[in-house]
């Protein structure tokens, strides 16, 4: 299952779920950049519909690669045009590395992908 957070509102929300499923703290605080710097830029409360973009956050590789193509497919997206991606810096203990993405869906609107990117071999 992934979660989309538009807001600060959704990301306090969804934040004690992170952390029961015990998602790196790194990858918590870059989505709360995130929704820091799109509220500032497009408003706290925005709805479902409105301007300003917001993340997909996908807990699991898994889910990722099942849900990737259809979404992709439904924003007209083509996975090597994101206008960046980086890896997000795990905490030191952690054995999974992120990936986020930023794709724009209009002169006004953005999708950011965080997901599992690969695990380590311990």
């Amino acid at each position: 299952m992934y979660q989309r957070i538009k807001n600060k509102l959704d990301m306090e929300i969804i934040k004690s779920f992170l952390e029961s499923e015990q998602t790196d703290q790194n990858v918590v605080r870059r989505m709360e950049e995130l929704t820091d710097i799109l509220d500032g830029a497009y408003g706290g409360s925005r709805g479902a519909f409105d301007m300003g973009g917001y993340i997909l956050f996908f807990g699991d590789r898994q889910t990722y690669e099942d849900h990737i193509a259809k979404i992709m497919e439904f924003y007209h997206l083509d996975r090597d045009l994101a206008e960046y991606s980086r890896q997000t810096e795990g905490t030191a203990d952690s054995t999974v590395q992120w990936r986020e993405e930023l794709y724009l869906l209009s002169s006004d609107d953005s999708l950011v992908l965080i997901y599992p990117e690969a695990a380590e071999v311990v």
